[in-house]
């Protein structure tokens, strides 16, 4: 890779094309390809393709605080400066932070171009430690197919399922683009349309998580959540779309990233045997998919399926930050946490035949 990089230079003078692009972002180009041969040879990855010219969608400018990249502070007419390009028109959507502009990323998405600036800002502050930080608006969340969320407050919340609205004219599309020919200009424009509705749908399901996150985030200070396998979960086929359409790791990180910034407690448990167990007495029972109310033997309680597995989560949230439930006055909070009367289930130590409570 160093060799390669030294090589730019000569290379850069017997070619034309390779003249006019800055150093920098041909050298991020031999690191692109390194990383690329790395992970094919650690197989986590295929061997790298060849980019033809016209494939190749994005360029970095991997120290832009040097000069090579500038931000105009114009309101009427804000101009984006790049090296070896020049000054470029362009939409600013949100003022950049207050920090070091280390690096920018143009990457072109069906015919539209965008420029990604990472600054380098100060840490926020740090959320004060689990056995400090004072919970008064916990809340637990199941995530699922049919209410992309359900909480220990009994709120659920429908998907938005962008990709199942826009399913019919995605398939229109999609055969258009299979009955044009290679190389004309007539599959240069299906490629584009349809790529401009996948974004069209990601945008939709990006927005939608955003907006949910914030609503989260900005109304509790501990949020707990299941870590869901979601790799895992999509090896059934039955499924996976409707995995995919609601988007819960794109969700998860949402609400992560947002609780880090705003010193919010955010944590994930494990999501096993959430929906068997009483949130009352703890009572464990097998329940089919399409059961969707818990009723428990054992106690009585009744509830709705994906709530009761909520306030199991949010136990278990509770328990791994080190606070009791007493502490936060369930009833004042709106969430009822009933302390676990009935026995833990009894299981078999792997190997033996006796059984043990744990």
């Amino acid at each position: 890779m160093f060799q390669q990089k030294r090589d730019l230079t000569s290379w850069k003078k017997a070619n034309e094309y390779l003249a006019r692009v800055y150093s920098h972002v041909t050298q991020d180009v031999v690191l692109r390809l390194d990383k690329a041969f790395t992970a094919f040879f650690k197989r986590i990855a295929r061997y790298p393709r060849f980019r033809k010219f016209g494939r190749y969608g994005s360029m970095t400018y991997p120290d832009a605080y040097n000069g090579s990249v500038k931000l105009g502070t114009s309101e009427k007419n804000p101009k984006l400066y790049l090296s070896k390009v020049g000054y470029v028109p362009i939409v600013v959507h949100r003022d950049p932070p207050e920090g070091i502009n280390k690096r920018c990323t143009v990457k072109k998405e069906s015919n539209k171009w965008y420029a990604v600036l990472e600054y380098e800002v100060p840490d926020p502050p740090a959320p004060p430690a689990p056995e400090l930080a004072p919970v008064t608006r916990p809340l637990g969340i199941d995530l699922g197919l049919k209410s992309v969320i359900s909480t220990t407050e009994g709120k659920h919340v429908k998907p938005a399922k962008p990709l199942k609205a826009h399913e019919k004219r995605l398939k229109h599309l999609q055969r258009n683009l299979s009955r044009t020919q290679k190389g004309s200009k007539n599959r240069v424009k299906a490629i584009v349309a349809l790529n401009q509705e996948h974004q069209k749908v990601a945008a939709i399901r990006r927005d939608v998580n955003h907006k949910l996150s914030r609503e989260l985030v900005n109304e509790h200070d501990l949020i707990v959540l299941e870590d869901l396998r979601v790799k895992n979960m999509v090896k059934n086929h039955c499924v996976a779309k409707s995995i995919h359409d609601v988007a819960w790791s794109q969700l998860t990180g949402f609400i992560q990233y947002k609780g880090a910034r705003d010193g919010r407690l955010v944590v994930l448990v494990s999501p096993q045997y959430t929906s068997m167990d009483c949130s009352e007495c703890g009572h464990r029972q097998e329940m089919a998919l399409d059961v969707r109310t818990y009723s428990c033997p054992v106690c009585g309680n009744t509830m709705d399926r994906d709530v009761n597995a909520a306030r199991n989560i949010l136990e278990r949230g509770l328990l791994q930050v080190g606070r009791d439930t007493t502490e936060l006055k369930p009833v004042e909070n709106g969430v009822r946490l009933g302390q676990r009367t009935a026995p833990a289930q009894p299981f078999y130590e792997p190997g033996t035949t006796s059984k043990r409570v744990g």
